[in-house]
């Protein structure tokens, strides 16, 4: 990509607010920068003696710096690619070190596409079957929970963190994780929402389909099966995703958000076809930092490539293949109304009844605050409860000014969760 990132652009590839503003401050101490049709790079100056080399390959994008930073990309990184947008950097040789690091890295992508595309798939029908056993006895430990609990009614039972880990541990012995993760988050609901039995409820209930689906499994059609499986929290071998169907685009990213929990940090890339309209979520995990060994394209950004999907009854996450070309920054976004978001959502949940929430992209939307309530308010005057942290809200309504704005996010059958939010002539911020 030659075209120099905006702003907007560098600050959602940085790891924190901290290292983008530290980039700032390393605009004078720059040597031998230089740029080509794939790479930048350039000497830092350190604080001390030492000076660093950093470079970007922009086909990734992908960083490398000889500072000892965990964060990534570091300070060094994110300063070049600032001196880059604002036209500083100038074309050039690279050096060795970087001419080295951008033919390693190529060749590594050639070797794991080949041993992706020949690796034979491992099944152990024995261990297969002995899971399949445990979950079964679980699963029915939990539905008689789940009984005695509504049978003696919601009000009167204990829903503390420790009711709701103890069974959630027991799940964990079953190996159904993704049940437990679903129990450990009840406490929480309880603790933050007015309507808190209403949406206990409706967790209970979906607990209980889901066992009868996992009766069932025998009965379904293969993509509600994976679906099943996937939710209850049983590994997908990503060797075998690749393996699935390519669906080639032109995918837009259009938001990515960085979490952390208890050290596990996980990357969450939304992308939007911009000739099919699909959506797609492609998830990152690391221990520790930052430093994430998948590469993805930063919001404001196109790519044609190849994805290739989790198999499911509405598949979404998905997994980046062959990159025909490298990303480019867009100016035209494929957004949607009310209507046609609601829809999506609703087909999604009819095919998959245990997906929590859709992506939406939203346009013309105003972000407005009525007694201490948000919303978010088409030209029609029509309007669906703004939901996620207090922070991201009041910087949406910031951004926006109060007139309408594209907002990228999730619904989740309650309110919309906000993601991104894009600035007249479609640059992003992340929210």
């Amino acid at each position: 990509m030659t075209t120099p990132w905006s702003p907007a652009q560098i600050a959602a590839a940085a790891p924190d607010r901290s290292s983008e503003t530290a980039a700032r401050g390393l605009a004078s101490k720059w040597t031998e920068t230089g740029r080509s049709d794939r790479a930048l790079w350039g000497v830092c100056r350190g604080s001390g003696a030492s000076n660093y080399l950093a470079s970007v390959d922009l086909t990734g994008p992908a960083y490398r710096c000889s500072c000892p930073s965990r964060k990534f990309p570091c300070k060094h990184a994110l300063s070049l690619l600032m001196q880059w947008s604002a036209g500083s950097v100038p074309e050039g040789t690279a050096p060795d070190a970087v001419t080295a690091w951008l033919k390693s890295r190529a060749e590594k992508a050639e070797k794991a596409t080949t041993s992706e595309d020949t690796a034979p798939k491992e099944t152990d029908p024995a261990a297969l079957q002995r899971r399949l056993e445990r979950a079964a006895a679980g699963l029915e430990d939990l539905d008689r929970w789940l009984t005695d609990r509504i049978r003696n009614g919601l009000g009167s039972v204990d829903h503390g963190y420790a009711t709701y880990d103890e069974i959630a541990g027991r799940m964990v012995d079953a190996q159904v994780p993704g049940v437990a993760g679903a129990l450990r988050a009840l406490p929480s609901v309880v603790a933050t929402h007015e309507d808190w039995p209403a949406r206990v409820l409706a967790e209970y209930a979906r607990l209980h389909l889901l066992i009868r689906a996992f009766r069932s499994l025998a009965e379904l059609p293969e993509p509600l099966v994976r679906s099943v499986c996937t939710h209850l929290g049983f590994p997908t071998r990503t060797d075998e995703v690749r393996r699935e169907p390519a669906v080639r685009d032109r995918w837009q990213a259009v938001a990515s958000r960085t979490t952390e929990d208890n050290r596990i940090y996980t990357r969450k890339l939304w992308l939007r076809g911009r000739d099919t309209g699909r959506w797609a979520v492609v998830l990152d995990f690391s221990h520790g930092t930052t430093r994430f060994d998948a590469e993805a394209p930063v919001p404001d950004t196109l790519v044609d490539a190849d994805l290739h999907f989790y198999p499911g009854a509405a598949p979404l996450r998905a997994l980046i293949g062959t990159r025909h070309a490298a990303p480019e920054p867009f100016t035209t976004l494929r957004a949607t109304d009310f209507d046609t978001a609601l829809s999506d959502y609703a087909g999604a949940l009819g095919a998959d009844p245990w997906i929590r929430s859709w992506p939406a992209l939203l346009t013309a939307v105003t972000p407005t605050r009525i007694d201490d309530r948000w919303w978010l308010v088409d030209r029609a005057e029509r309007a669906l409860p703004l939901a996620g942290d207090l922070d991201s809200r009041w910087r949406l309504l910031a951004v926006s000014g109060g007139h309408p704005v594209t907002v990228c996010g999730e619904w989740d059958g309650h309110a919309v969760i906000p993601a991104s939010v894009f600035e007249p002539g479609q640059e992003a911020v992340a929210l």
